[in-house]
């Protein structure tokens, strides 16, 4: 059956407007694809979306850049998803299931599987992954979906989707819908979308994530000062701390890298 049969019209438009909703998140790495997660979840009836940056993919070593983990406060236990980057760390090539999505990838950049695809149950429920990590964090069923970054030699984007245990498999539409949502947003990775080997307004202190949204909504040092309940010199130290940390040299430098990649106002990351 071709992809075009399993997806619907509305599921495209859904990933579309997916995209454009992270878009307007793009400059921060981790709030943009904690939305992508939790929508795209909700589009596949997925538990727990694990999603980030991968080098070494076509190494056969991949090795974590960054990630956000969407759906561990539902009851998930973050013991197991702790030992996955801990096995991860010393020996990339632990999970007999991710080899095998690996082979899949070098043949089909892009291509998402179900951990049904990937490996019978009989061998995954003996396997040190679903032992070790899936079971202490209370999943099974999985979908992998994972896209080279443009211009960035295997570096990859993606995301895995998990249902808890005991729960049916993935559909093959599940599986599609996944693939089709990250090929939509991987042209977006590096530009519109920020990545995590960029500097992030999250990594600031609240407060300096509180002068940079009233920088990036065209206040003078005097008009922060007032807003925030602060003095001119304290605005004035903390825009040295922003301007060091994006590695611009002033106001008009800054301003210009969020209208160069179209990013919007929202600023959601200068909140608690």
């Amino acid at each position: 059956m071709s992809k075009s049969a399993l997806l619907r019209l509305s599921d495209v438009r859904s990933l579309y407007l997916l995209a454009g909703e992270c878009h307007d998140l793009g400059d921060d790495p981790n709030e943009w694809r904690r939305h992508f997660s939790a929508k795209l979840a909700h589009l596949v009836g997925a538990d727990l979306v694990f999603a980030g940056e991968l080098r070494g993919m076509q190494g056969g070593r991949p090795g974590d850049i960054g990630n956000v983990a969407w759906g561990l406060d539902t009851g998930f236990n973050v013991a197991g998803w702790l030992r996955a980057l801990e096995y991860l760390s010393y020996d990339p090539a632990y999970s007999i299931m991710m080899n095998n999505y690996i082979e899949h990838f070098r043949a089909a950049d892009g291509v998402a599987r179900r951990r049904t695809d990937l490996m019978p149950d009989s061998k995954w429920y003996e396997s040190l992954d679903f032992q070790e990590v899936y079971r202490t964090v209370g999943g099974d069923q999985t979908i992998f979906c994972f896209r080279s970054i443009p211009e960035a030699p295997d570096e990859v984007n993606g995301a895995v989707l998990t249902r808890g245990l005991k729960r049916r498999d993935f559909s093959l539409r599940d599986r599609e819908v996944v693939q089709e949502g990250l090929s939509i947003i991987a042209p977006l990775v590096g530009g519109a979308l920020a990545r995590y080997s960029e500097p992030s307004p999250g990594d600031l202190s609240l407060r300096a994530r509180q002068v940079l949204r009233c920088l990036l909504e065209g206040d003078g040092d005097k008009q922060i000062a007032k807003r925030l309940r602060i003095s001119p010199h304290t605005v004035n130290e903390y825009t040295k701390t922003i301007y060091r940390h994006f590695g611009v040299k002033g106001r008009v430098e800054l301003m210009a890298r969020w209208i160069r990649r179209r990013w919007g106002s929202r600023c959601v990351w200068a909140d608690e």
